[in-house]
């Protein structure tokens, strides 16, 4: 091995087969200091203790550290069942990689997909917090809390002056490498190298004043391509060879076609009512199945130059790539894909390094950019009720599914703002439950936040001066399924009088229940569902999709 590498002064304790990897590492390590410190994931995981904070790379699947975090789980298994960590991510890990590790989390923060650490903060084993995700990484900065102990952060090239050039997402990452005590970097030598996609910018910490950041285009760039560090806080560099987890998609379904034509009829109402002519404001779009479908129905539409604004780039947006008609530009905090999406993306990654700027997520989800450059935004509630109010979170009121994510960063200050989801929802007991409800169990999004609320029974507008009684009317009428509006009605008729109208007499609200209850056990036939999707064939068979991660 000496002679091999003997121009590298490198001690590499417990690799067998050092050379094979650094071969590939010295291509990606260009700071000599940087490559002394290169050691193997075993003598890395040291580093993190009972009790340690830990802030890492990753934002939906992408660009976490794959070979870190499961290394991690497996000492703490083998050596310290009893340890328990804090773990802060931009938003959600793979299963493969924050499954084995959730057993030893006591707090997570802002945002989970794990079906592991879901059980856990049910059974209230771990502390689980979901913070708009702007604020969180904010919040991290400003030291809400406190200073995180390690950084873990993966990244696609170490620069010869230290500085590191992240990978397919950014998150927390600048953050993280800005704040913690010591430095772990997860050089992943099976991916592209990202030069040339980020814009890396730290926000203002007080006393210091922000001023306002001058971004006035979607592919505006105001950063750096890549995060300085301190060098003297790296306490271990490691290789992974593992690529991001692919995000499957399943087929779309007709209800998720007909939500995305009903979401594309009202931007084309907009269109004519707002004169935009052809050219839409930068959209945002939450990640999965519906999304991927209105981004889908949006390139058959007749707008051109599209332009997204948001926090993921998704398979739908790939197509919209090499056409120069369709497509302008994108921001986002992540690129993550299906595996089929995923050779089209490195196929033309050149061009995508063009068209993609990838920025940290307290900049994608900035407020004050949001509210500038007019974005359309796009997400899936899990219900929302006749007044507008929208539950994004949790069901019946109390279990969490994922968190909060961005969609209240982005319907709080979007132009557009428009909740879309499924009218109803098959439960795997057999029910199949209405998701437009008289109230939600659980507001992340208030009336005051959304715009159009849209089914594929049709959307309502939320743009007028009107009662709100009025508005439940509209929202009855034209997004909630048949099988259920007369129960709403009902609801709305004996509410009472006010503002809002609510009912509060607990032996009116128990008949109402009952009766609910029976209408879900006995939804139409599918015979019947096909007959009120127009023909269609029925989306009923299958459960209706969850809503995806945002």
């Amino acid at each position: 091995m000496a002679a091999k590498l003997r121009f590298l002064p490198v001690v590499l304790p417990g690799w067998a087969e050092a050379e094979i990897y650094m071969a590939s590492l010295i291509d990606r390590i260009e700071c000599k200091e940087l490559l002394s410190r290169v050691t193997s994931v075993e003598e890395a995981i040291k580093h993190v203790t009972d009790h340690s904070t830990i802030a890492i790379s990753g934002f939906t699947k992408s660009g976490e550290p794959k070979t870190f975090m499961p290394a991690l789980a497996k000492h703490f298994l083998a050596n310290a069942r009893h340890a328990r960590i804090g773990l802060f991510s931009g938003a959600s890990l793979s299963e493969e990689v924050e499954n084995p590790i959730a057993p030893y989390v006591g707090r997570r923060g802002p945002y989970m997909s794990s079906s592991a650490s879901r059980k856990l903060i049910h059974a209230g084993e771990m502390d689980f917090t979901d913070v708009h995700l702007s604020m969180f990484a904010r919040n991290l900065i400003y030291g809400f809390y406190g200073v995180p102990d390690v950084a873990v952060v993966e990244v696609s090239r170490i620069r010869p002056d230290g500085s590191v050039v992240l990978s397919s997402s950014v998150g927390i990452s600048a953050e993280a490498l800005s704040m913690a005590k010591k430095i772990i970097l997860e050089v992943n030598t099976v991916i592209p190298d990202y030069t040339g996609f980020h814009d890396i910018v730290l926000p203002a910490v007080h006393p210091k004043v922000g001023w306002p950041i001058p971004i006035i285009n979607v592919d505006d760039r105001v950063g750096t391509p890549y995060v300085e560090i301190d060098k003297s806080k790296v306490v271990a560099v490691i290789e992974s060879r593992q690529p991001d987890y692919s995000v499957e998609f399943k087929e779309t379904a007709p209800i998720e076609t007909k939500i995305a034509e009903n979401v594309v009829d009202f931007l084309l109402h907009c269109r004519k009512w707002l004169s935009w002519n052809k050219r839409l404001p930068p959209i945002q779009s939450g990640v999965g199945n519906v999304a991927n479908a209105i981004v889908g129905e949006l390139y058959k539409s007749p707008f051109q130059k599209i332009r997204f604004w948001t926090e993921v780039f998704q398979d739908g947006m790939m197509r919209y790539v090499e056409d120069d008609e369709k497509f302008d530009c994108a921001s986002a905090t992540a690129v993550s894909f299906s595996s089929a999406a995923r050779k089209e993306f490195e196929r033309l990654f050149a061009r995508c390094r063009d068209k993609i700027v990838l920025r940290p997520m307290w900049l994608s989800n900035s407020a004050e950019l949001i509210t500038r450059l007019f974005i359309i935004a796009m997400n899936t509630p899990l219900e929302f009720d006749i007044y507008g109010h929208a539950n994004s979170t949790h069901v019946d009121g109390s279990k969490v599914i994922n968190g909060l994510g961005g969609s209240g960063d982005f319907f709080r200050n979007a132009y557009i703002s428009i909740a879309h989801t499924p009218s109803i929802r098959r439960l795997k007991d057999g029910r199949t439950v209405s998701c437009v409800m008289p109230y939600v169990r659980h507001i992340d999004h208030t009336e005051h936040d959304i715009k159009c609320l849209c089914t594929e029974q049709g959307y309502a507008i939320n743009t007028e001066i009107r009662a709100a009684r009025r508005r439940a009317d509209d929202i009855i009428e034209k997004c909630a399924h048949p099988h259920f509006k007369p129960l709403l009605r009902d609801y709305l008729r004996m509410a009472g009088g006010g503002d809002e109208p609510r009912a509060t007499d607990m032996n009116v609200l128990q008949g109402w229940w009952k009766e609910y209850d029976a209408a879900c056990w006995n939804f139409p036939s599918d015979r019947k569902e096909s007959a009120q999707l127009g023909g269609r064939p029925s989306a009923m068979q299958q459960p209706c999709p969850d809503p995806p991660p945002q």
